[in-house]
């Protein structure tokens, strides 16, 4: 999966001073990272939240949401805050961030087995017919360069699914996002037709806090609080370790 351009899972908080509580509106299909499987919330970025809000003393909700409907809401200032976000020029003041990343992600290129040179990078998507993802960020080598043909798909498994089946001559996606597709969705005479053949750019993730709501900054910097304890701790790379 590419990255959301304000990004890649998302998560919507609302807070209560008085109970110490944040309800937090987990993306369905981002999945190491955050997904719905079975009716239960899973990945990576929900265990992160969940104990960078316990280490200062705040309880969390979880309510899974589809991505795009949370980043109306933390734009409009209907909830103070969002999972992922990809930080770039186009939405840096447009709300408020956190120091440290969540995590970091790879946006992988991927290719027919067989079929490409290794160790590619953005350049070499010029001149190529490459399928995306709609509504993702792939980096402003991409996003903004007329000289790659993008193929937009509705889904990362349709995505390399165009790839795997020769409608594109690329696709992107990010690493682990694409080895889980292969290894569960496509079908078992697909998944030794691609491999990964190089990289666009190694990409920090981040939760995005609302500026038109009156407890976006203040949730932000909580947030960030939380973050430092358990990488002091060591519990943030225990959950890391348990995903990656």
């Amino acid at each position: 999966m590419g990255f959301r351009r304000i990004t890649l899972l998302a998560l919507l908080l609302t807070t209560s001073a008085t109970a110490q509580c944040v309800t937090i509106a987990a993306e369905e299909d981002y999945y190491p990272y955050s997904a719905e499987l079975n009716g239960v919330l899973t990945g990576m970025i929900p265990e992160l939240t969940e104990a960078a809000f316990e280490a200062v003393g705040v309880d969390v909700d979880f309510v899974i949401r589809p991505y795009t409907r949370v980043v109306m809401m933390v734009s409009q200032g209907q909830a103070v805050g969002g999972f992922t976000g990809a930080i770039d020029e186009s939405n840096e003041s447009s709300f408020h961030w956190h120091k440290t990343p969540l995590a970091t992600v790879r946006l992988a290129i991927w290719a027919r087995t067989g079929e490409s040179d290794e160790n590619l990078t953005a350049q070499d998507m010029e001149g190529q017919k490459v399928s995306v993802t709609r509504g993702f960020f792939y980096t402003d080598a991409i996003d903004y360069n007329d000289q790659v043909e993008k193929l937009v798909a509705p889904s990362d498994v349709s995505s390399l699914r165009m790839l795997a089946l020769g409608r594109s001559d690329y696709a992107l996606v990010t690493e682990l996002i694409g080895h889980s597709i292969v290894e569960q969705t496509l079908s078992p005479n697909l998944r030794s037709s691609i491999e990964i053949v190089g990289l666009i750019d190694e990409v920090p993730l981040h939760a995005f806090f609302s500026r038109q709501h009156p407890e976006g900054e203040e949730t932000a910097a909580m947030f960030q609080e939380g973050l430092e304890i358990i990488r002091a701790s060591g519990e943030y790379q225990r959950i890391m370790d348990r995903w990656l």
